[in-house]
């Protein structure tokens, strides 16, 4: 491996960004991976990379006169040991004045020789990445994270850490030096990416114009679900569900269907719905119906690429179900095989889960050859929210005239 001086000097940022050391870091606890977002200062041609929730809302909220712009760069990092990966400690200087340095390093010795220097300050563990095979090559569900190196251009070090192969040929081509180990020479592994580029794929919670909290779930085919609450409360109200189009940033839906749920009236109410997005980033729509036009405002929750568990989601769960004209309380068994039993008001049936490829959704089928309605529903979804330890069911009938559901919390 390079000297530390070479090899391992760091993201280069503003002195101005020592600040964000100070803020709190607003990680859920439940949660076991983050989105690390990468940074560009144009007119130093330097880039930053951070999952912290509190950096990534100041940068993004143009902290620093807003020098620092997403590069559209990201890759998802974990938050404690999972499978063995390895503490990335942060360190902070100012021995570059004007210009000041971030430092990671997932090498313990390298950690343990900074904080002995003067020179440098030790901030945090900033993440968490996964080591190399012994083949220096990653495991499976996991890509390659690479390093490249400026060799000091500009009078100072800085370091850029990405999965995109494609862009790694063009900073190579720019000057830059690719560190690492083994034929492709890696750094080390990250969690795969498996929401395409361009693309309004994901789990995204704000808040509406009429103060409604929403839980919106983008998926990979279009088909979409916005729960939302009652204005000002936390007691779900109801859904929009229908298929989109996202293309270079704009979405629209024509067959949009809100969904009153819990006694509500009037029943269901064709909605249009359409907006703009960032991937991964921020929503913006506009859900137009007879009664009214609302706006959503909403960011992305990295929990939706958090892989799908089973065993995560096994459980007892009690709280609400039923539809958009009757509601009762019920519980609701998941076993760590997919198999569901519900215990409702009116009679007692069952369903199935199955994951949704490599993201934290679940089809949700149910199977209730004694109930009247099993004939009306269709296939729905299933999303475990981690961190509230609740799940949200939501099975549109097949006319699309009802949605069945159940918001309940582990008991």
């Amino acid at each position: 491996m390079s000297g530390l001086f070479s090899a391992r000097k760091g993201i280069v940022v503003l002195t101005a960004v020592l600040a964000l050391a100070g803020l709190l870091r607003a990680t859920n606890a439940a949660a076991q991976t983050q989105l690390a977002v990468e940074y560009y200062y144009a007119d130093w041609n330097f880039y930053f990379v951070t999952s912290d929730p509190g950096e990534i809302a100041a940068l993004d909220g143009g902290a620093f006169g807003g020098l620092w712009k997403r590069t559209g760069q990201t890759f998802t990092v974990w938050t404690t040991s999972t499978n063995g990966a390895l503490a990335t400690c942060r360190f902070f200087s100012v021995s570059f004045a004007p210009r000041s340095s971030h430092f990671y390093t997932d090498r313990a010795d390298e950690c343990a020789q900074l904080k002995q220097n003067p020179g440098w300050q030790y901030e945090n563990i900033a993440f968490y990445l996964e080591p190399l095979t012994a083949t220096f090559d990653c495991a499976a569900g996991t890509v390659i994270l690479f390093r490249l190196f400026n060799n000091g251009m500009g009078g100072a070090p800085n370091h850029r850490f990405i999965t995109d192969e494609a862009e790694v040929a063009r900073m190579l081509a720019a000057g830059w030096s690719l560190e690492g180990d083994g034929p492709k020479t890696a750094y080390a592994c990250v969690l795969a990416t498996v929401i395409p580029g361009g693309t309004a794929e994901g789990l995204w919670r704000g808040t509406t114009s009429a103060n409604e909290s929403v839980m919106g779930l983008m998926l990979d085919d279009g088909t979409y679900y916005l729960l939302y609450s009652r204005a000002g409360a936390p007691q779900a109200a109801g859904a929009v569900q229908g298929t989109s189009s996202a293309i270079n940033g704009e979405l629209s839906s024509s067959d949009g269907v809100d969904f009153p749920i819990g006694l509500s009236l009037p029943g269901p109410l064709s909605a249009q719905v359409s907006g703009s997005y960032v991937s991964r980033n921020s929503l913006q729509l506009n859900i137009a119906e007879s009664t009214g036009t609302r706006m959503l405002s909403a960011t992305y929750d990295p929990e939706y690429e958090h892989p799908p568990s089973l065993a995560a989601v096994a459980g007892t769960y009690l709280g609400n179900l039923g539809h958009t004209y009757g509601e009762s309380r019920g519980t609701v068994v998941v076993d760590s095989a997919g198999n569901v039993s519900i215990d409702g008001q009116d009679c007692d049936y069952g369903g199935s889960l199955a994951p949704r490829k490599m993201v934290n959704v679940f089809d949700f089928t149910i199977r209730a050859p004694g109930c009247p309605f099993a004939n009306f529903v269709t296939g729905g979804i299933l999303h475990y929210d981690e961190a509230a330890r609740q799940i949200q069911v939501l099975v549109p009938f097949k006319a699309r005239n009802d949605m069945w559901y159940f918001i309940g919390t582990k008991q």
